[in-house]
């Protein structure tokens, strides 16, 4: 095939749509990195609530062995509260890493869709959706940031809740735990 200016204006069009619809894999990439680990943080409040109903279950029982059952209720159904606004939080930031990911195939496609119909019209439609995408990965990070904050925040309470006990069973004489 002989070279001509127009066939290298086609290629080099090509090689630049190319390389347009492969930028917003990176972006692909990282919000795929993003939705696994959040769904993984989910999982553990969700696994983290149930053991948590079940040891107030046990502790709200009749005859049960703990001591302190009511400071235990009380503790038990504030960090389930805090499991709940962690809960909302890994949502947003789910459905904001899903709605994200969905913009990025959307730029991907309404480039090529661009190039193949020749009428470069459309070349806001994917900047729109690069940016919306963008947008919502920071919208989702910032509630991963929020939820973070929350879990260290309930770690805290648990040692604080855990002194308290502590403190009581000395107060009261009762038995310590070994060291």
């Amino acid at each position: 095939m002989p070279f001509s200016p127009s066939s290298a204006l086609l290629s080099n069009d090509v090689y630049a749509t190319l390389s347009a619809m492969i930028t917003p894999a990176i972006f692909l990439t990282a919000n795929g990195s993003l939705i696994i680990s959040t769904s993984n943080r989910m999982s553990r409040i969700v696994d983290r609530i149930r053991v948590l109903n079940d040891l107030g279950d046990r502790i709200g029982r009749r005859g049960s062995d703990f001591d302190f059952p009511r400071e235990r209720l009380v503790n038990v159904e504030a960090e389930l509260d805090r499991l709940v606004w962690r809960s909302y939080r890994i949502r947003y930031a789910l459905v904001s890493l899903y709605l994200a990911f969905g913009a990025f195939v959307g730029t991907s496609l309404t480039l090529a869709i661009d190039v193949w119909t020749g009428n470069h019209r459309l070349i806001f439609l994917p900047t729109l959706l690069a940016v919306l995408g963008v947008f919502l990965m920071l919208a989702a990070c910032v509630n991963l940031v929020r939820e973070a904050l929350e879990a260290l925040r309930g770690n805290r309470k648990e040692l604080w809740f855990f002194r308290e006990l502590q403190a009581k069973r000395n107060a009261e004489g009762m038995e310590e735990l070994p060291k």
